[in-house]
């Protein structure tokens, strides 16, 4: 006996602004994708996230995430930080909120 499953929808997000706010039900695939920059001397990293978002993938220039419903004591945006490999600190934060439909949660 085969069985055959439906892929989880995915939404695509590239090179968000900080700030950003997006709304993805629950089971949804939420890439997040940013331009490669420059002499490509620049990693992208995951420094927090709400407890809705499951890292599936992560690169230097992307990330893949699964998304749960929300609870609402987790009001934790999701912070990515650029930094390059040739020097300390960090050259760029984006935080996004991800938030999940009222009838999800």
């Amino acid at each position: 006996m085969s069985v055959t499953t439906k892929p989880a929808p995915t939404q695509v997000l590239h090179d968000p602004q900080p700030g950003h706010v997006l709304t993805v039900t629950p089971g949804t695939r939420l890439a997040v994708k940013f331009r490669r920059r420059g002499l490509g001397l620049s990693r992208w990293h995951l420094i927090d996230r709400p407890g809705h978002l499951v890292p599936l993938e992560e690169g230097d220039h992307g990330f893949v995430f699964l998304v749960f419903g929300h609870h609402h004591a987790d009001d934790r945006p999701l912070r990515l930080v650029r930094r390059r490999v040739d020097r300390q600190g960090c050259d760029e934060v984006r935080d996004l909120v991800v938030l999940v439909p009222d009838q999800y949660t």
